[in-house]
């Protein structure tokens, strides 16, 4: 499944990644990326993504701009908590850092493209992906990996 922001959405998205951008900065959260792309364009793309996550699952987006560090992004309607993760590289992984903990988030999401359109690649239980043989280094540190193979698939039927 494919989805697009629209003009709209993709301002928001800059504007709340600009806002929280600064307020973690000023905070002194540290950026958990793991790649190269610079703080900005990390906070955008997740912004970005989980515009997209919820657009796709008619979920509200949590449009607070307080500083955080890890936890979930989004929280659904039976009350399950989702960590939404976005990669630029078709083949990407559904990465997270080895800080992650099973209590953080209930479900991983990958989303693979660029803002302003993102493929839903598929999704992980933290029991799926938090497990010391998903651990690997990808030239930026160790951390919790899976191929998109591996990865649980959506349903088609939109609204959740």
């Amino acid at each position: 499944m494919t989805v697009t922001l629209d003009a709209t959405e993709v301002v928001v998205a800059q504007m709340l990644a600009a806002m929280r951008y600064n307020v973690a900065r000023m905070a002194g959260v540290a950026n958990a990326r793991i790649g190269s792309q610079g703080d900005y364009q990390t906070d955008l793309e997740g912004m970005a993504a989980e515009i997209a996550f919820c657009k796709a699952f008619n979920y509200f987006p949590d449009l607070t701009v307080g500083p955080r560090k890890g936890g979930w992004d989004v929280k659904g309607r039976a009350g399950e908590t989702v960590d939404i993760k976005v990669t630029k590289y078709d083949s990407g992984k559904l990465l997270a850092t080895l800080k992650k903990k099973p209590e953080d988030a209930q479900y991983y999401v990958l989303l693979v493209g660029e803002c302003p359109t993102y493929r839903l690649a598929g999704y992980a239980t933290a029991e799926e992906l938090l497990k010391p043989e998903n651990i690997t280094d990808l030239g930026h540190g160790e951390g919790y990996a899976l191929t998109q193979d591996k990865l649980n698939q959506f349903s088609n039927n939109k609204g959740g």
